[in-house]
């Protein structure tokens, strides 16, 4: 998400019209800038977590390799990582993306069950909502 923001010169001539953001108050801008400081707050913690979770169960030289393939290119895109992971992995890349799951939630303090049903996108999205909650508190 880009804030855009035009500096427009007032003239006499009423023929010339503003920009939309000309009025943007300063307190949007600001709310606009602390949202897009928590999603990459979300984007760092997220790329860390499936790091971490991938060193630990696979080893260095995996994720090494996994990283050159483009694995964390665009971790915030989970159909992608899903897609990658299941192209390099097949049926295994389901164990990898609990793995990565349950390390996000750790570090977020999310109880996590792994009898429940799993899906990658949605409990990312509760990852999401939930550091971003946090981070309002704050």
């Amino acid at each position: 998400m880009a804030i855009r923001v035009s500096l427009v010169v007032e003239t006499s001539s009423p023929s010339i019209a503003r920009s939309p953001t000309y009025e943007m108050r300063p307190q949007s801008l600001i709310r606009e800038s602390a949202k897009l400081a928590d999603e990459k707050a979300f984007a760092f913690l997220l790329t860390d977590s499936i790091r971490e979770s991938i060193e630990d169960s696979l080893g260095k030289n995996v994720l090494a390799l996994l990283v050159s393939k483009g694995l964390l290119d665009d971790p915030e895109n989970p159909r992608e990582l899903e897609r990658q992971l299941n192209s390099t992995f097949g049926n295994a890349s389901s164990v990898l993306e609990r793995i990565i799951v349950k390390g996000l939630y750790q570090k977020l303090r999310i109880p996590f069950d792994s009898n429940l049903s799993f899906d990658y996108t949605k409990a990312l999205e509760v990852a999401r909502n939930v550091h971003l909650v946090e981070s309002r508190r704050k």
